[in-house]
Parts: structure tokens; sequence; C-alpha cells
């Protein structure tokens, strides 16, 4: 379901709908902080501490893209479960879609590792004995509460 939330969009004429309805709680939420809280009243007059302006404005300004975003993707979800064929999908690679990782990325990583660690032994000094380098190695290996 997140791939289809996310690679995915509203229909033509439900969108505009779905737009208008997060736009509208968005004017809503501006006009509850702002009027019916008398916000910009205590900033006409003079009433508003330093605090409000440097703190409250912002958090209310914040907040109104919370809001839009929450109606926005709620009515997202919703439209998604129970008129999905109002939804259409977005053209996205296979890869994006799959859980499973590229086999040929998989093969080369390991063998970049394995090469890597072949490299670091070759040019290990010549008078450090081979036993001193097996310890090291195994040194660096995960134990199981490094998983």
């Amino acid at each position: 379901m997140f791939c289809l939330f996310k690679n995915s969009r509203i229909a033509y004429p439900l969108n505009w709908l779905v737009w208008l309805a997060s736009l509208g709680g968005t004017l809503y939420w501006l006009y509850f902080a702002f009027i019916e809280k008398a916000f910009l009243q205590k900033v006409f007059a003079g009433q508003a501490l330093f605090v409000d302006l440097l703190l409250g404005l912002p958090v209310v300004l914040v907040f109104a893209l919370v809001v839009y975003a929450m109606i926005f993707w709620g009515l997202k979800v919703l439209i998604i479960l129970f008129w999905s064929d109002k939804i259409i999908q977005l053209p996205s690679d296979t890869s994006e879609l799959s859980d499973e990782l590229d086999p040929a990325l998989e093969d080369g990583y390991w063998e970049q590792e394995a090469s890597e660690s072949n490299d670091s032994q070759k040019n290990a000094p010549a008078d450090v004995d081979s036993e001193e380098l097996k310890q090291a190695s195994d040194s660096d290996k995960p134990t199981s509460h490094d998983k």
C-alpha cells in the first residue's frame, strides 16, 4: 500500500476537490490562529511580546503546512482504500517497487570486499608473521552483538 501511496496520484476531477479541501482546512487554521485567538489584534495593538512574534508566528505558519499535508494525505489514503479506481499509478522503475536486491549488485559487492581484503594482505610488511595477520583479521570480524 505504501508503494501505491508513494507512486500514484489522484485522478483529475477528484484531485481538485482534495486540493480545495486541504486548502480550506489550512485557511480555517490560519483564520482560527490569527482572528479567533486575536493574534493579529495583539500585534497591531502592541500587546504582543517579542517571544510571541519570535516563536508564535513561525509555529502558526509551519502548523498551517502540517494541517494541509495531514488533510491531503489522509484523503489520499481514504481514496486508495475505498475508491481505488480514482488513483492513477505513476510510471516508475521496477527496482524501486521491489524489496529484493539486484543479484548483480549483490555479487559484485561481495567480490569487491574480498578483493580489498586480499590487497591489504598483499601490502603487509614482510617482517610481520602470518599468524599476526590472521589474529588481526580475526579481530576485525563482527561479533554476535555487532550484527
